[in-house]
């Protein structure tokens, strides 16, 4: 066998090695980046939280607590970037998201959104409503993978400014795995968030 032949199938090993490393691990469990997205006068934010995922139903598990960290700058008027990072007492999930904004008016935010990362992968159509100041309710559907299967979770969250740039936001998502009824979580979680 020929150094060509060995160099090609280690490369072929090590994508395969690594398509599956980002298909077999698991999701940050929360999303708490909404559409709203930064203040007007803002370009960055940090923010760190915390979720819980409760057992699916019918299966002796305990309810898991999780942490998260994120990063999310504002690359152009309608380009948002996020690194984020999520972590529990097993295991670290480490990765990024692109979003674009396609509609945003002083009441409404949308947009699409990508995020990948060491053991997932996602895409999102990030949704929020203006109620009053900068109190936002938003949503984000989601199809992504969780092991090595496909999932669809639905978040419903709240984000208020607390005091100049700080922001408070608390979720709940809802989440099946292949829509099998057995693989369905409840996902809670509170964050907090401030942009500069």
């Amino acid at each position: 066998m020929g150094v060509r032949a060995r160099s090609a199938g280690t490369a072929s090993c090590l994508a395969a090695c690594g398509a599956a490393t980002l298909l077999a691990g698991c999701t940050p469990i929360a999303g708490f980046r909404p559409a709203s997205g930064l203040l007007p006068d803002k370009r960055l934010e940090l923010g760190a939280g915390g979720a819980i995922l409760g057992p699916r139903p019918f299966v002796d598990e305990p309810t898991r607590g999780t942490g998260q960290l994120w990063a999310t700058g504002r690359t152009s008027r309608r380009v948002t970037v996020s690194a984020i990072g999520a972590f529990d007492t097993n295991a670290v999930a480490v990765g990024g998201a692109v979003r674009w904004d396609f509609l945003r008016t002083d009441r409404v935010a949308c947009g699409a959104e990508v995020e990948g990362g060491f053991a997932w992968a996602g895409t999102s159509l990030p949704y929020a409503l203006r109620l009053f100041d900068e109190t936002w309710l938003y949503t984000a559907p989601r199809l992504g993978t969780r092991s090595f299967n496909w999932a669809i979770e639905l978040p419903a969250g709240l984000s208020a400014r607390i005091y100049e740039g700080w922001m408070i936001r608390a979720e709940y998502r809802i989440s099946w795995v292949e829509l099998d009824p057995f693989s369905r979580r409840h996902h809670a979680g509170l964050a907090l968030a401030y942009q500069f």
